[in-house]
Parts: structure tokens; C-alpha cells; sequence
């Protein structure tokens, strides 16, 4: 590459010393990407390859799974790169973290190559900074092999905490990091030890209210709380910009939280600070919550993901104070507020299974609004089957309780039962059932909007006049700030409309907005549903390579998003049988593999960006 030979000098010896973590950073562009492909040519180094626009921070532990399997199997390449990992913020750098303390157990000398536009600030990473093509070329490696790792980050705006070891999240630090981490413990005044000791029980990154909510008492008053804060945070903490650019947020890293963790304990504060902790928690899930149903849908999916380490956290019973029986209520109330993180933004396997391990742990008879959730989620992961004795029992319950607004859940869950087995005059039925009770504005659950694009989509293939009527009145129950999940879905059924007039154009053209607004909230179900009507259009359009590209990114979002491989059934399946039925006329076996592959290599993120 003509005028970045000293880039590729320094990343080839990288490569050629086995060195664990390599980090390029520079400004958005191809460059970075670029540098490493030759630098492995050149070194004649195979590598996996695992470009960041195919995923979603909520798909990562389904993609660390399927890593691992890749990376174990008989002669994989021993290089895996991560491209343009920025996107996916502090969850993608602990997803890297993951892998390197486990490599030697799947595979032993792995080395792990990353572009991003700064570095992930883990232990061992070593980073070359790459200047723009208007920059001229200048490698700037830092921590490289032959200097030794360096004690600060590549920003110094952010400097490392004093007497610390870089921040990294690993789970086990190491003696030197915990003996620094003591060191900076012991220069601290008591009241700032105190602040450590307390904000060590956040697992992930907080804000300065949390601060003041969690760690206030009578030893450190609410009033002076931020500025010990103020102080402690050069000593112990790390800024993060993972929140609003308005708020200012921290992490504390593992060594550090590690000795505060221990101090607590010795202290006997622990379990109060605990249950402060959870007390808050459950005000920020109600939060999220507010959010969704009040039309701020996007505000609350990023509230919910940025906090989720600590709502996980305060969700899992067997943390609780003093026994798992006694915060298994607070720990339901926090997984049914994060419904819509479940059902609608693409976490429906972690959401299932963090609902029945809450579940499994309370002593009661069980809430109507944690079955109707149960319920919900096991129809999601493609099992109407398993959700058909839970919606039983949770409408036993809604009538023990006299909850009448989880009737009207339950009468819209049934309907959506009903349409993905096909059932669409019985799904009709249902939605208009829930219609008529549910409220203008519903506190829990589906919104009116979303009800009367559902009973859209029961009719559009039937009575187009009535879908159509339907969708109409789904515009009439919108509010400021919009429904964007049921719009996603009225734009589906509005593209289904289309292609049942004999429209492809506009058919594709709906449907091309649909996986956009489907990605865009993070709903794998939604987004495999407009991708495949959309490939049906390509295909009448004549385009069946670019149709089976958009089936083979279905296929891996489908299959990060869940364990059991799911696939739609009912009113789903029709779009993908008839395009996989039309693309064997058009494509050979072998074109078509290779289509697929192409397509799950390239990811929907970039695919609906084609025109």
C-alpha cells in the first residue's frame, strides 16, 4: 500500500511476534481494514473475519458462542479480526475480553486483530494509531512489544486512575493490579474510601444520580455524596461516553471494584448497600418502561441496554440481601418493566431465560403479568406449544387478582398466538377483544396502535379493505413521539398490501422501510419478516442474487438471536417458501450457497442499504 509501508511494518511484526490483542484506531473509512487484510497477506496469515455491521450489542453472547465453536474447530485460523467494533460500545471490548481468557482452553496462541476509532483500553491490547488519508501516514503504535505495555490510555484526556494498571474487565485480577489497586485505596480519605467501597457493587457503568440514590447513609450524607464523588473518580474510576453526551458516567475497574468489594464486606455495610442497589434499579426499569409507553421507544431501549448490567443484576433473586424469597417480587417487577427489551428489541433468549430463573426462585403464586410475560416470550422463540398453558395460567391469575388490564394483555397474546399459527379469523377476533378494553394509554404491554396494526396484519391477505381500515385507524392512536414498533409493522403490512395488488415497486419499497425501522429498535423477528418479502420482491424484479443475500443475513440474525435455530411458522413462513421455492428456478445449487454465504457475511445492516 503505497505510502503506509511503516503501518504495515509495525502491524506484520505484531503479527509475526503472536502478540494477543492489536487495536487500530483512526477515523471512520476502509484504511484500517485495508492495513490488516495486506498485512496478512503479506505475512501469508489466514484469519476469521467478523465484520461489527452484521451485528447488534444484544447479539454478542450468542456471537461469542458461535466464535468459540469456529475458533475450536480442527484447523481454524489461529487470527480472528474484529472490524469497525466502535458500534458496539463497552459490550463488544467485553466480548473481547471473554475471548482472550478463554483462548487457551479453544484456542491456545490466539491472536485477535481490531479496528475501531479508539482502543478498547483492555489489559495486553496494544494499539496503532492510523491518521486519516489527509494526515499523511504516521504509525503511532503504543504498548508494543518492544516497549512493554504503558501505564496509560491512548487519550490522555482520560487519564488512568492514579497507582492503577490499565483497566480491563476481566473478572479475576491479577496480585500486581490488586496490590496497585490497594496502594490507590490507602491514599484516599475515609470518606472517600467509603464512596469506593459502596460504588463497587454497580457492575457496570453508572451516572452521578445512581451514585447519590445507592451509596448515600447517614455515614455519607446525600448532600456531600458528589463531591467525594468528584474526588474519588481520578483515584478509582474510568469516564465512559456510553450514556447522553449531557450526563456524566463511570466504571470501575475490576481491581479496584475488587478492593472495595472486600472492604465492604469487612465493613457489614454490604447488604444495605445491596438492597439500596435494587431499590434503585427497579426505579430505573420503571423508567424504561415510562419511556416506551409514553412513545420515547428509542430513548427507552438505549436507557434499558446501557443499564443492563445492574438491572440484571438486581433481577437475579439468589443477589437479594437476604434470601432469594424475600426479593423475588422486586426481581419480577424489574423483568416484566423490560418487556419491550425482551419481545420487541431482540433480546427474546435472554429475556426468557432470566424471566424463568426469576420465576423458579418465588415462593408465591405467581404473578398474571409474569406468566402473560412467560407466555409472550416462549411464542417468540417460535414454541406456541409452551405458551399455550401459560397463558392459561396466567389468565387464572389476572381473574384471582382482578387485573383486568392483564385480561387485555392476554387477549392481545392470544391473537398474536393465533396469527403465527395461521389462524388469522381467530387472531382477529382476539385483537378486537383487547381493543375494546385496552386503554388509550397502557401503563404495561402493547399500545393501541400496535393492536390495530396486528389486526391489520391478520386481515391483509383476506380483506385487504379491512387491513387497510385497520391501518388506518392505527394512525388515528398515535401520539408524539410515535409507536415505532407497530409503525415497523404497519410498514410490513402495508408492503403486504402492495404485493397482493400487484405493486412490487411500492411492495418493495414499504418493505425496504419496514427492515430498516425492524433494525433499527432491534426486532429480529420483524426484520426477518421484511427481509424475506423483500427478497420476494428482488426476485419479481429479476435481481435473485441480491434476494438470496438478504436470505443468508436472515439466516445469521436468526440464528444469533436464537439458541434453538428458530423459524417462522404461520403467517411468517408463506414469504420465505416462496422466495426459497422461486430462487431454485432461478440459481444452481452452488450459486445459490455461495449466495447465501455472501449474504450472511455481509449482514442486513449493509444489505438494506442496496437499492
Amino acid at each position: 500500500m503505497a505510502g503506509r509501508e511503516q503501518e504495515l511494518a509495525v502491524l506484520r511484526g505484531w503479527i509475526r511476534d503472536r502478540a494477543r490483542l492489536l487495536t487500530l484506531t483512526g477515523p471512520p473509512g476502509p484504511l484500517k481494514s485495508r492495513l490488516i487484510r495486506e498485512a496478512l497477506r503479506r505475512e501469508g496469515v489466514e484469519a476469521l473475519w467478523e465484520p461489527a455491521d452484521l451485528l447488534t450489542p444484544e447479539n454478542l453472547p450468542a456471537l461469542a458462542r458461535t466464535l468459540r465453536r469456529r475458533l475450536a474447530a480442527p484447523g481454524a485460523p489461529r487470527v480472528l479480526v474484529l472490524d469497525g467494533w466502535e458500534r458496539l460500545g463497552p459490550r463488544g471490548a467485553a466480548l473481547v475480553a471473554g475471548l482472550l481468557r478463554e483462548a487457551s482452553t479453544f484456542a491456545p496462541g490466539l491472536t485477535v486483530l481490531v479496528t475501531a476509532l479508539r482502543a478498547l483500553r483492555l489489559a495486553e491490547e496494544q494499539v496503532l494509531a492510523v491518521p486519516g488519508p489527509e494526515d499523511g501516514p504516521q504509525a503511532t503504535p503504543q504498548n508494543s512489544p518492544q516497549n512493554g505495555p504503558q501505564a496509560t490510555p491512548q487519550n490522555s484526556s482520560q487519564a488512568t486512575p492514579q497507582n492503577t494498571p490499565q483497566a480491563t474487565p476481566q473478572d479475576n485480577p491479577s496480585a500486581p493490579q490488586l496490590a496497585a489497586a490497594e496502594r490507590g485505596y490507602a491514599q484516599c480519605d475515609p470518606l472517600e474510601q467509603l464512596l469506593w467501597e459502596r460504588i463497587s457493587v454497580f457492575e457496570g457503568s453508572f451516572g452521578r444520580e445512581a451514585v447519590r440514590e445507592v451509596c448515600a447513609s447517614g455515614a455519607l450524607p446525600a448532600g456531600i455524596v458528589l463531591d467525594v464523588l468528584d474526588r474519588l473518580a481520578r483515584l478509582a474510576l474510568l469516564p465512559v461516553d456510553d450514556g447522553d453526551p449531557g450526563e456524566e458516567r463511570y466504571w470501575m475497574p475490576p481491581p479496584m471494584r475488587a478492593v472495595g468489594a472486600r472492604r465492604l464486606t469487612e465493613r457489614g455495610d454490604r447488604w444495605a448497600v445491596v438492597l439500596h442497589h435494587r431499590r434503585w434499579y427497579v426505579k430505573v426499569a420503571r423508567r424504561a418502561n415510562d419511556w416506551w409507553q409514553g412513545g420515547r421507544q428509542l430513548d427507552a431501549r438505549a436507557l434499558a441496554l446501557l443499564e443492563l448490567p445492574d438491572l440484571a443484576a438486581a433481577m437475579d433473586p439468589t443477589t437479594a440481601p437476604l434470601s432469594p424469597a424475600a426479593e423475588a417480587d422486586t426481581a419480577v417487577e424489574i423483568a416484566v418493566s423490560l418487556w419491550f427489551l425482551w419481545v420487541a428489541c431482540g433480546r427474546v433468549t435472554e429475556g426468557r431465560s432470566r424471566l424463568r430463573h426469576t420465576l423458579a426462585l418465588h415462593p408465591g403464586p405467581l404473578p398474571a403479568r409474569a406468566l402473560w410475560l412467560a407466555a409472550y416470550l416462549e411464542l417468540e422463540s417460535g414454541h406456541p406449544e409452551d405458551a399455550d398453558p401459560l397463558l392459561v395460567r396466567s389468565w387464572a391469575a389476572a381473574v384471582r387478582d382482578g387485573d383486568d388490564k392483564c385480561l387485555t394483555l392476554l387477549a392481545h397474546l392470544r391473537g398474536s398466538t393465533a396469527l403465527y399459527q395461521g389462524r388469522t379469523e381467530a387472531a382477529a377476533a382476539e385483537f378486537r377483544d383487547a381493543l375494546e378494553e385496552l386503554a388509550e394509554y397502557p401503563d404495561l404491554g402493547p399500545t393501541r396502535q400496535l393492536c390495530w396494526t396486528a389486526l391489520a396484519l391478520a386481515r391483509v391477505r383476506t380483506d385487504p379493505e379491512a387491513a387497510q381500515e385497520a391501518l388506518d385507524r392505527a394512525d388515528v392512536h398515535s401520539w408524539a413521539g410515535r409507536d415505532v414498533w407497530a409503525d415497523a409493522w404497519a410498514q410490513y403490512a402495508r408492503a403486504e398490501l402492495h404485493y397482493w395488488d400487484g405493486e412490487p415497486g411500492r411492495a418493495a419499497e414499504r418493505a425496504t422501510r419496514a427492515l430498516r425501522e425492524h433494525l433499527r429498535i432491534g426486532c429480529v423477528t420483524g426484520a426477518a419478516c421484511a427481509a424475506e418479502l423483500l427478497a420476494q420482491m428482488r426476485i419479481l424484479r429479476g435481481r435473485p442474487t441480491t434476494a438470496a443475500h438478504l436470505l443468508g443475513a436472515v439466516d445469521v440474525l436468526r440464528s444469533s438471536a436464537f439458541e434453538d435455530g428458530y423459524h417462522p411458522a404461520g403467517f411468517c413462513s408463506p414469504s420465505r417458501e416462496r422466495s426459497e421455492s422461486a430462487l431454485r428456478e432461478h440459481l444452481s445449487a452452488g450459486e445459490l450457497r455461495r449466495a447465501y454465504e455472501e449474504g450472511a457475511r455481509r449482514g442486513l445492516h449493509a444489505l438494506v442499504a442496496e437499492p
